[in-house]
């Protein structure tokens, strides 16, 4: 149950957390998450940062209340110890009605996000299909007003809510996926890598867009990223992994700048040498 009256609390607490992928084909399981805590204040920006494989969606679908949505039994995340709450709702045991009252409050970005998008449905039906398929009555016009303020922050045209996905460059397509986790209004936001795919010159009003949604809403937001303007311009807190457990913790200007682990200090560097570098579609 959401309690809105307990919002002095974190959004989200992770104490030694453990997470684990099923054993199959003659493999034992595999522990992607080792042992991690941290906290999201209500209205915080907290960034994970780590190399493929150190267990950052894995903890990001976790928290979004997604361990379980896979057509893979395989690919279902499975908490082994530890505590994790988000919106003081206890993820461990987290099912059924459970699972989809809290979904309703908490917006999820997979990494995948904009390249699966629906391809049957134009993108102002993507739009729209997070709301309409848990009510049916809502304001058309004041969300057609949100809608249309949204795609304008995004560079997108109105006209582009009647095409469809294969229609759309991947930079686009990656720009709708994130407005509609937005469509919502969730009151954490779990994004993994919103600007993939997405040109340095774009990738800036993905930044906008997110910071004009914290402006209106307050929400707390957890973010997947190696875009270094992102960090700067939306991040409190920076939570570093190495192979699923944490290697670094603290401000951003910690992390970037005093960091005395090898590691960090490697993986600061690294992003800020291909920052700009990245050339993709629009």
């Amino acid at each position: 149950m959401i309690e809105p009256s307990r919002e002095a609390d974190p959004a989200i607490t992770v104490s030694d957390i453990s997470l684990a992928y099923p054993a199959h084909g003659g493999m034992k399981s595999f522990t992607a998450v080792d042992g991690v805590s941290f906290a999201v204040p209500t209205g915080n920006v907290l960034a994970l940062l780590g190399e493929s494989g150190s267990g950052k969606s894995t903890i990001a679908r976790f928290l979004a209340g997604r361990a379980a949505e896979s057509s893979d039994k395989h690919s279902r995340i499975r908490a082994t110890g530890g505590q994790a709450t988000v919106l003081w709702v206890p993820m461990r045991k987290l099912r059924g009605r459970a699972a989809t009252r809290l979904t309703a409050h908490v917006g999820f970005l997979a990494q995948d996000a904009g390249a699966t998008l629906q391809p049957e449905l134009n993108v102002a039906d993507l739009l729209m299909q997070p709301i309409t398929e848990r009510s049916k009555r809502f304001d058309r016009e004041r969300l057609g007003q949100q809608i249309a303020e949204m795609m304008e922050i995004v560079a997108l045209p109105l006209s582009k809510l009647q095409e469809f996905p294969y229609e759309l460059s991947k930079g686009q397509r990656q720009r709708v996926a994130v407005m509609r986790s937005l469509m919502l209004a969730p009151s954490v936001l779990i994004a993994d890598e919103p600007t993939l795919g997405v040109d340095a010159i774009n990738r800036p009003r993905i930044v906008e867009l997110l910071s004009w949604y914290r402006e209106r809403s307050g929400a707390s937001m957890m973010l997947v990223s190696h875009d270094i303007g992102m960090l700067e311009a939306l991040a409190q807190n920076v939570l570093v992994l190495q192979q699923g457990q944490t290697v670094g913790a603290g401000s951003i200007d910690e992390i970037f700048r005093r960091t005395d682990h090898a590691y960090v200090k490697q993986l600061a560097a690294a992003l800020r040498a291909t920052a700009y570098d990245e050339v993709v579609e629009n």
